[in-house]
């Protein structure tokens, strides 16, 4: 098994109440908007107490403020060194586009391209 495991999605939303209401009422997702509304988290399967999907090979995820046409899904990738992984994507031909940065009290994230120029994003649990 991978220790690098797909571990988030993300969708942008030009409306998150439209969205919010479609994804619960199709898919029985709980969303749960948070701060200013520009941020949305989707829960799609039960989570434990750290927010963490309870089932094995769950996944959940979040909805985002459509910033462009440009902006589309995409999933993360958890680290244990993001430091580490975006020396490693660098080296293997991608491109950091996003430097690591801090989200709140759960850890760290960065984006990067691969060689294809899809954009990912990396994740690394607070210590």
């Amino acid at each position: 098994m991978s220790k690098h495991k797909v571990t988030h999605f993300e969708i942008p939303t030009s409306n998150m109440k439209k969205s919010k209401d479609f994804y619960e009422t199709v898919f029985d997702w709980k969303l749960e908007e948070m701060g200013d509304g520009g941020y949305c988290m989707a829960e799609t399967t039960d989570s434990d107490e750290d927010g963490m999907p309870a089932e094995i090979g769950g996944i959940n995820g979040g909805f985002y403020k459509r910033e462009s046409k440009k902006d589309g899904p995409s999933f993360v990738i958890e680290t244990d060194d993001l430091d580490a992984t975006a020396a490693e994507i660098e080296m293997a031909g991608g491109k950091i586009t996003t430097a690591k940065h801090e989200i709140g009290e759960w850890g760290y994230m960065a984006d990067f391209t691969d060689p294809d120029g899809n954009e990912l994003g990396l994740w690394e649990k607070a210590k």
